[in-house]
């Protein structure tokens, strides 16, 4: 048996709540019981739509992030924007910029550069002691990481 339900065109939900709305009186296309459900929903969605925006940047940060380690770990510290933009690097995600004199220094967690308009160079981590040490096969290991001041290690 098939059951078919019919929506009677003076009665409709909350949309937060779920409580029927009468539309005796006032408009008839309410979707809100009262104006709190309505300031909730809304503010729900606005919360929603913050939490994708949040997870979407860090996402972008993290594979720059993960692109200059890479480059790091192989030695590579200059390289072209068009070579880095084709690695997938969002030149528009940094995590701090300074302006020192003429040179622009941008930083992506712990790893900065300097940018010219044709070329990513001094590519660097801001880690102390993060040098490679050969093991005689052609693989490398890190020796040790280090913080790069007390005051890191002190929790300032």
């Amino acid at each position: 048996m098939g059951y078919t339900i019919t929506q009677d065109p003076g009665i409709g939900y909350c949309l937060e709540c779920g409580d029927i709305i009468e539309y005796g009186h006032g408009r008839t296309d309410r979707k809100f019981c009262s104006d709190g459900c309505k300031n909730r929903w809304h503010n729900r969605r606005k919360a929603q739509s913050w939490h994708v925006y949040q997870h979407k940047v860090l996402k972008v940060l993290e594979g720059n992030h993960d692109i200059l380690e890479r480059l790091l770990h192989i030695g590579v510290t200059t390289i072209d924007r068009v070579s880095l933009g084709h690695l997938g690097f969002d030149f528009n995600y940094v995590t701090s910029f300074h302006k020192i004199g003429q040179r622009s220094v941008f930083s992506v967690y712990d790893i900065t550069y300097e940018a010219t308009p044709s070329r990513i160079r001094n590519i660097s981590s801001r880690w102390n002691g993060a040098e490679e040490e050969g093991t005689g096969e052609g693989v490398t290991s890190k020796k040790s990481l280090k913080r790069p001041s007390a005051a890191v290690s002190a929790g300032l």
